[in-house]
């Protein structure tokens, strides 16, 4: 257990740097902003539909590490996707406390512009689906 504690916290923390020095270069900095990918915005909503004060988003960052820490402890959740889940709420919670947005940077195509713990979002729902699918198999046979 101490040694998925251990690969836990490094790949939350490699992860989470990653999204935030992302955000720095691209976003602060405007490193490529001539390219076409890059387009810094800040974000105000939750998503692009939901629109929430910082003191809810906090709440609700809390809720869902609580919510997070009992699926990895409890429910034994596979070690990589409760990393992702950490970064990715850190990463935008980290945006909305001290800067009260979260700074959003790459556009492609007609997708709204989003940064890279959205990314690991999308990684965590894939490995969702991915680690339902294979354990509800294993477990019909």
């Amino acid at each position: 257990m101490k040694n998925q504690i251990a690969k836990t916290t490094i790949l939350s923390i490699l992860l989470l740097s990653s999204d935030l020095l992302s955000k720095y270069f691209f976003y602060n900095k405007n490193l490529l902003s001539t390219s076409d990918f890059i387009t810094p915005v800040f974000n105000l909503w939750i998503s692009r539909w939901i629109q929430a004060n910082i003191f809810m988003v906090i709440v609700i960052s809390i809720i869902a590490l609580f919510i997070f820490t009992y699926l990895f402890k409890i429910k034994h959740i596979w070690w990589v996707i409760f990393s992702i889940l950490v970064a990715w709420t850190l990463g935008n919670l980290a945006d909305r406390v001290f800067l009260w947005w979260v700074r959003d940077f790459i556009s492609i195509s007609a997708f709204p512009v989003f940064n890279v713990a959205d990314v690991l979002l999308n990684i965590w729902i894939i490995l969702i689906l991915v680690s339902e699918f294979f354990q509800n198999k294993a477990t019909k046979h």
